[in-house]
């Protein structure tokens, strides 16, 4: 006994220290957490995390795990698929298990992967822009306060630092260990796995690094030589071409190494300096490959480009912080679009036309405002947007060029491609839209004014999708195809195109029975990944297969004929879906159950 008690107090006497330490650790962050400077901190990052939300008002609200996770699959998955196309069966197969040389067979992944790592950190960098600044609301709460405005300055700034390691860290995490392991795996060498991994991981790191403060250097520089009158409205359009950008990057990724061969690189001395491709360099120099052609150039411009655009970040908004948090009161609450007029005179007969009742006209100016005037919703509105317009560029970019296919007797699957894409995603990204509420404190209106037993709910986000979509989309449509290619293939491609898309919109809005931007977020569903696999086995068939069979019909006008029963049969089971439907299914609804 007297051995167990001597135990006991060794065992306490080791721990003291630590526990010391500990207790010492968790007072002075206790402490700080109390000071003005720790409480705008935490009050801040949580911001960046959660956006604007009060929690009342329907917006979405995603904790940082959520967050993390979502940053984190891409990499993730990727990394994953890494190990087929680099296990040790595939150097078997190969015939290179003993030649296969990690360090110089691994560019265009390592490309990809610091593309992937710049996108991603871009896009949640524009996600989280407006919650980065400081606005109306934290003008009202803090200036009362006895907090100097150099603390107010401070925590803010290392609110972005903390949220700029947290994407860093998140976003390349996964792959920093899958993706090494993947190539090295099969490799005896201990040594050769560190060294591969830590180029790997302190090479997207950088890019990582880049991508955020490359963001908010544009902020800072917008912020600080726009009135604060403009910067909301030029904000979201820079906003809008920056995301364009990133997704032309990732489109780069399958490009791009074929130029990167050893047999290239005299020709394109300037295009290797230019990130993300010079940041390759700094991988390739902890391999110890600095000696191979352009590597050194490379590194040196991928250290200049991250030191620059962290220096440019930190001065831009250094310099506007003060001065746009001081104009926030002579500002308004103004829109990301200017204020426009949503009737025309003109169109008064047309709108009566195609919105029969006083509801469906009020219903249908009241989505076509919030999807213009709400910052939130536009966003969507124009991510997917932009999804569209870089699909149906990379559709457009091909071998032969666009003159080529443009000079052909009948326009080709690449051509006829163009405005499925486009409203594809922008019938997806406004459908996506419909289910973010505006301001659920604000329907009660709704539920006085129409009664739960209306059909009008299918019809007004029918006349939205159309309105947004088919009516300047089928003109230009119509126009380019008659300008290339001759009236007879643009009035068919024209009417297969919308044929098409008006059973897209009916399948979108199938079980549809809300008033657009009325009803809070639906709750997560066990088929909510089944939604998912059916919208990219929809994109695939809708933007490949159908201008495939369109492609083949033009060459003969009475092979359209087989679009006919294609969409009867479409429109058919549609309409048998809705009659099978109980009447409970068919009653308009407010709230989510």
């Amino acid at each position: 006994m007297s051995a167990n008690l001597q135990l006991d107090a060794t065992e306490v006497t080791q721990q003291t220290p630590v526990r010391t330490l500990r207790s010492n650790l968790s007072r002075r962050y206790s402490a700080l957490t109390r000071t003005p400077f720790g409480t705008l901190f935490r009050l801040f990052l949580g911001r960046m995390f959660h956006g604007s939300s009060d929690g009342d008002d329907g917006q979405l609200d995603l904790g940082p795990g959520v967050i993390a996770i979502l940053l984190a699959m891409p990499g993730l998955l990727v990394s994953l698929l890494m190990f087929e196309k680099y296990g040790s069966l595939m150097h078997f197969l190969n015939g290179d298990l003993n030649t296969f040389d990690a360090f110089a067979e691994t560019i265009s992944d390592e490309y990809f992967f610091v593309v992937l790592s710049i996108v991603v950190t871009g896009v949640a960098a524009l996600w989280r822009w407006d919650a980065i600044f400081l606005d109306r609301r934290d003008y009202t709460n803090l200036v009362p306060l006895p907090i100097s405005l150099t603390t107010i300055f401070a925590a803010n700034f290392c609110a972005i630092l903390a949220f700029a390691a947290f994407l860093t860290i998140v976003v390349n995490a996964a792959s920093s260990i899958f993706f090494p392991i993947a190539v090295m795996g099969s490799q005896s060498s201990i040594p050769a796995l560190i060294r591969f991994a830590a180029g790997h991981a302190i090479e997207i790191i950088a890019a990582s690094i880049f991508s955020f403060f490359f963001v908010s250097a544009v902020a800072g520089l917008l912020m600080s030589i726009l009135p604060a009158r403009l910067f909301r409205r030029v904000s979201l359009l820079v906003r809008f071409i920056l995301g364009i950008s990133l997704l032309l990057l990732l489109a780069t990724a399958f490009t791009v190494p074929t130029l990167l061969e050893q047999s290239k690189l005299s020709a394109i001395k300037s295009f290797i300096q230019l990130p993300p491709v010079s940041f390759l360099g700094i991988a390739r120099t902890i391999w110890g490959r600095g000696h191979e052609p352009f590597v050194h150039r490379m590194t040196s411009a991928a250290i200049e480009a991250l030191a620059a655009s962290v220096v440019i970040a930190t001065i831009t908004y250094t310099l506007g912080f003060r001065r746009s948090f001081i104009r926030i009161p002579e500002t308004s609450d103004l829109g990301p679009l200017p204020q426009m007029r949503l009737s025309v005179p003109f169109l008064a007969p047309l709108q009566k036309l195609f919105l029969r009742n006083p509801s469906q006209r009020g219903c249908f100016r009241f989505a076509i405002a919030t999807l213009l005037r709400s910052e939130a919703h536009l966003q969507i509105f124009l991510a997917f947007a932009a999804l569209g317009l870089v699909a149906a560029a990379e559709s457009l970019n091909t071998p032969q060029g666009l003159r080529h296919l443009l000079t052909q007797p009948y326009p080709p699957t690449e051509f006829l491609a163009v405005p499925f894409l486009l409203v594809f995603c922008l019938l997806a990204g406004i459908r996506l839209a419909f289910e973010m509420p505006a301001d659920i404190r604000a329907n009660w209106i709704f539920k006085l004014w129409i009664t739960p037993d209306s059909q009008d709910a299918r019809p007004i986000a029918r006349r939205v999708l159309y309105a947004l979509t088919l009516s300047w989309l089928a003109p230009t449509t119509f126009a380019v195809t008659l300008h290339f290619f001759g009236s007879q293939n643009a009035a068919l491609h024209t009417a297969i195109f919308i044929a098409a898309t008006i059973l897209l919109a009916e399948i979108l809005i199938a079980n549809f029975r809300k008033i657009p931007f009325t009803c809070p977020y639906p709750q997560f569903e066990s088929t909510s990944g089944l939604i998912l696999v059916a919208y990219l086995f929809g994109f695939l068939i809708f933007t490949s297969y159908l201008p495939d069979l369109e492609h083949w019909s033009l060459s003969d006008p009475i092979r359209a004929l087989v679009f006919i029963p294609l969409f009867a049969a479409g429109f058919a089971a549609i309409h048998i879906r809705r009659r099978q439907l109980l009447d409970m299914d068919k009653t308009l609804i407010f709230n989510e159950s």
